[in-house]
């Protein structure tokens, strides 16, 4: 995640890495998103899902840091685990933070086979809660 802030001059991408070596555990949440559910329902911005279906399969995005296009049905049941798995954290005060970083440095090391889209969860039980004082490089 640091080397990746660094190439991609994005700074939030190495205050997260640095949140991630200290934390306990990190989660990892993805979804198989080019899958079409055969619902035609339009949300990924075709009209059919025979049509993202073509358009995963021609691979334009294959660079993109989240490969596109994807389900948007797909991503919405994402969502709702990632909103569960932080939610049943918390209740158990365990202190955590959704990452979209983490998931994509997890994509692109291969950690998560078949998943266009993927997001990290760190936990850190302690006195201290470290994923809300961030400290941004100067510019």
């Amino acid at each position: 995640m640091i080397k990746m802030g660094k190439a991609l001059n994005v700074d939030f991408f190495r205050i997260n890495g640095e949140q991630v070596k200290v934390s306990d555990a990190t989660i990892l949440i993805g979804v198989e998103g080019q899958k079409t559910l055969g619902i035609n329902c339009g949300g990924c911005g075709y009209v059919s899902c025979a049509e993202m279906a073509k358009a995963v399969k021609a691979g334009k995005n294959k660079k993109a840091l989240y490969p596109g296009p994807n389900c948007v049905l797909k991503i919405s049941d994402l969502g709702i685990a990632v909103g569960s798995a932080v939610k049943t954290a918390g209740i158990h005060n365990v202190d955590n933070r959704i990452m979209f970083s983490a998931g994509v440095v997890a994509l692109q090391l291969g950690m998560l086979k078949g998943c266009s889209v993927a997001y990290g969860i760190p936990l850190k039980a302690s006195g201290k809660n470290i994923f809300w004082d961030m400290k941004f490089a100067e510019h």
